[in-house]
């Protein structure tokens, strides 16, 4: 299904560029749609309102992945994959860690940062 979202998504921002549409204005159209619709979700968390908020939660989602392809065709990031692939190894190696080690947290997070930092470096200032 992610898939089938993805690409839903993805065609919808092609579709917003190609035909110029006035209310697109790239990235900062999904950056102040995800603060609106999660003050939208927070509306919706009380009981017996499943039905409610699952539907502003996909609104978040939509927004959130629009946004990643937004920000794909703006060549402000490589690709929504990298993002994921990104959220993916970051997570992993946190949860692996909690469930499987006393790790320090912040120890995680600063080596983590200096991962990035170094990649960063790598991809700007080498050049």
């Amino acid at each position: 299904m992610y898939n089938k979202i993805k690409e839903l998504s993805s065609k919808r921002i092609k579709f917003l560029i190609e035909n110029q549409i006035l209310f697109y204005k790239w990235n900062e159209t999904y950056v102040k749609s995800i603060k609106w619709e999660l003050e939208e979700v927070e509306n919706e968390i009380k009981e017996k309102n499943s039905v409610y908020l699952e539907d502003e939660l996909w609104d978040v989602f939509w927004t959130y992945i629009c946004l990643l392809h937004s920000l794909e065709n703006e060549w402000k990031i490589t690709s929504v994959e990298n993002v994921l692939n990104r959220c993916y190894e970051k997570f992993t190696w946190r949860v692996w860690i909690n469930w499987n080690e006393r790790f320090d947290w912040e120890e995680v997070k600063k080596i983590q940062k200096e991962k990035l930092k170094l990649e960063h470096n790598k991809l700007y200032n080498d050049n």
